[in-house]
């Protein structure tokens, strides 16, 4: 694959979408402030927050730059505003998309940046660990599958070990932290913001992978995740309408019509398991929301991915 030379030392411009979270925000970016490498672009794209998180990060973090989208474009749609700003210029080599909720180890940045060196990979994603307790893991790399949610943790629960230490190919990166050379991205394409939260990582690894890339897990690199802090619990409706939803999205586009009735039999046999367990717990809600979110993704329009471009 031809690709320009990447340089290790050009400029990151760094990512972060914040909706009402202003304070998980400025940790990171107290922490982003020492991280060893290259120089950082620091972009925060605040997604139509409803609290002070725009007043907070202007009073306490000056030295951002600062993009307000006046409405709540979810993960991807924020991210697609991140993005179109800082290539909009020539200034920066890398792209980091980060969550807000992360903590991260001052050295995390040199061996991703390392990883993506080789033109053959598109993406290059750190071990990520629970907050709490932290030497848990949440991810170390990721697969695509086809069930009844898209995408597998690799790792998830586990204490690491000598099996998630050694580098290695993925099909499947989060975009809890994520570096993109600034090449890929011009070739790929960003985020889809069709996803409204949630699989828009999982659409774009196959993306990338469709063109021609690989995707890198590097076990060097190392952050943690607060989990489910902006969704406010791990199954809550709001959560499971967006997993249906964006779930069934990425079947639509990626499992042709044999994957799909595949992927919706997986999940009528799930959501009947889940009734069965959430029913008692009071929380049948979150199951109905899920189907519904399912339904939704059958019906909603789902046109081709974004460009980088406005127009």
């Amino acid at each position: 694959m031809s690709a320009p030379a990447r340089d290790p030392a050009a400029p990151v411009a760094v990512i972060i979408v914040n909706w009402n979270g202003a304070r998980d925000t400025l940790e990171v970016l107290h922490e982003l402030d020492g991280v060893e490498g290259p120089p950082l672009r620091v972009v925060v794209v605040d997604n139509g927050s409803t609290d002070d998180s725009v007043d907070l990060l202007r009073r306490d973090a000056p030295h951002i730059e600062l993009l307000e989208t006046g409405e709540n474009l979810g993960f991807a749609g924020g991210n697609l505003v991140g993005l179109r700003h800082v290539l909009a210029t020539e200034d920066c080599g890398w792209i980091l998309l980060i969550n807000n909720d992360v903590a991260i180890d001052p050295g995390f940045l040199p061996p991703l940046i390392a990883a993506c060196l080789d033109p053959g990979v598109g993406a290059a994603a750190p071990k990520i660990y629970y907050f709490e307790p932290r030497d848990l893991l949440w991810s170390a790399g990721g697969r695509l599958r086809l069930r009844e949610t898209v995408t597998e943790e690799i790792g998830q629960g586990r204490e690491d070990g000598p099996a998630y230490s050694e580098d290695a190919d993925m099909t499947y990166l989060t975009t809890c932290c994520l570096l993109i050379p600034r090449d890929v991205l011009e070739r790929v394409g960003p985020l889809d913001p069709v996803y409204f939260i949630g699989v828009d990582d999982a659409d774009w690894s196959r993306r990338a992978q469709d063109a021609g890339y690989r995707l890198r897990y590097v076990a060097a690199s190392r952050i943690w995740h607060k989990v489910a802090v902006s969704t406010g619990g791990s199954y809550t409706p709001f959560k499971t309408f967006h997993t249906g939803r964006s779930n069934t999205l990425y079947a639509r586009r990626h499992f042709g019509t044999l994957g799909l009735v595949a992927f919706l039999g997986a999940n009528i046999a799930a959501l009947t398991g889940a009734m069965l367990r959430e029913l008692p717990r009071g929380n049948a809600r979150a199951v109905t929301a899920k189907a519904r979110g399912i339904w939704r993704g059958l019906r909603d329009p789902l046109p081709d991915p974004p460009s980088l471009s406005d127009s």
